[in-house]
């Protein structure tokens, strides 16, 4: 059987408005900053090798009342604009239908990510999702797809994502990019190993992966 993971921010789901307006009330509400856009946001989520906390909210680490706040404002916000990416669906109902079970692993909450799936109706789609909550170490880190794999063969398994922190975790835990560069992935660099394979539109991922062993 084949696994395929999927990113959920940039990769299945648009979610750049939503999480760019919660952002903007812990700036507001925790620190009398102005607001961030949208770009900016997306940049600086895929930017690996970042203290994630400085550069958007100026602090060395989140305060628990920044992290209660966004995730409080953000089980909300994430219902009103996140939908899937054209061909998202399309390409799910394909690799369902052959057999090929599929993961998400995200650096956001579990919670609200399954909220996200299930109000974009492709949450059955998938066998479990691992958010940043179940685990120590978040993506770049490999320990997500690790958590998936551990049961399964990785020669059969792939990791799509829209960022280097994605290639980076799949790389590191043995399973095989692909660069999704669709949505949030238009704006971000090509991964720097030349032989990860990249999808321009999510129909690519079926002869990637369909037609590989």
């Amino acid at each position: 059987m084949k696994t395929v993971i999927f990113d959920l921010d940039g990769t299945l789901v648009d979610t750049r408005e939503d999480i760019t307006a919660s952002i903007n009330h812990v700036r507001a509400e925790c620190y009398g900053l102005g607001p961030l856009d949208s770009r900016t946001v997306v940049e600086l989520m895929n930017r690996p090798g970042i203290n994630l906390a400085y550069e958007l909210y100026g602090v060395e680490s989140y305060g628990r009342r920044a992290r209660e706040l966004f995730e409080e404002h953000y089980s909300r916000q994430c219902l009103l604009n996140a939908r899937c990416f054209e061909g998202i669906e399309a390409i799910l109902s394909i690799f369902a239908e052959r057999g090929i079970e599929m993961f998400v692993a995200t650096n956001a909450p579990t919670a609200t990510s399954a909220a996200i799936l299930r109000n974009n109706g492709i949450a059955h789609y998938f066998e479990e999702v691992v958010g940043a909550d179940m685990v120590e170490n978040p993506k770049p880190h490999p320990q997500m797809v690790e958590m998936i794999v551990a049961s399964r063969p990785k020669e059969r398994c792939w990791m799509v994502g829209d960022s280097m922190k994605d290639i980076v975790a799949a790389t590191d835990a043995g399973v095989a990019p692909i660069f999704a560069a669709w949505g949030f992935g238009k704006d971000a660099p090509p991964p720097v190993a030349p032989e990860c394979p990249k999808a321009l539109k999510p129909a690519d991922l079926e002869d990637l992966i369909e037609n590989t062993m």
